[in-house]
């Protein structure tokens, strides 16, 4: 009974160590695909399974762009984890914003002006942003990507198109 107890408790945890490494592995191939084609955009997306890739891109070139991106992650190139255009980036400055504008708001009298009020909100979400500048990175960093890709392989990487847009399908597994 005892065994069956620890598995639940750690079988979440390896789904979230799955999620991470995937999160880093495609931010590091969004890396090296923008390096190799600089007039093209991309955006990412990664869960258990593994990551999408949104992009005008050629097959060949995303199965590259996996395969070194996954090589210089082995090899401890752990900053090509981090990325600037990451969601994380947002949801932190989102948080960050709110919860200055709430102080904000905590702190406002009955006989403040509509203007006051405003330019305190204004204030408070500015400052919110600033201080979501060093935190987004360090929240991926720590939390919603792991570098260590070494127990992660690439299992199929395949090709569809929507709405004209090539999105590939990285399909990783765990060790």
């Amino acid at each position: 009974m005892e065994i069956a107890q620890k598995n639940i408790q750690i079988a979440p945890m390896r789904i979230l160590s799955h999620i991470r490494k995937n999160h880093a592995l495609e931010h590091a191939t969004i890396h090296i695909l923008t390096k190799s084609m600089p007039n093209v955009s991309f955006a990412g997306y990664s869960f258990t399974q593994g990551f999408w890739i949104y992009g005008n891109a050629e097959l060949q070139g995303i199965q590259k762009a996996v395969e070194i991106a996954h090589a210089r992650l082995k090899n401890g190139e752990a900053k090509l984890a981090i990325h600037p255009n990451c969601g994380t980036n947002i949801a932190v400055t989102a948080l960050c914003s709110a919860a200055a504008s709430m102080l904000t708001v905590m702190s406002e009298s009955d006989d403040d002006s509509k203007l006051t009020r405003f330019s305190g909100y204004m204030t408070a979400g500015m400052l919110g942003a600033l201080a979501a500048r060093p935190l987004g990175p360090k929240v991926q960093q720590y939390l919603t990507t792991d570098p260590n890709v070494s127990d992660i392989s690439i299992v199929s990487i395949t090709c569809n198109t929507v709405h004209g847009t090539p999105v590939f399908f990285v399909k990783t597994e765990m060790n």
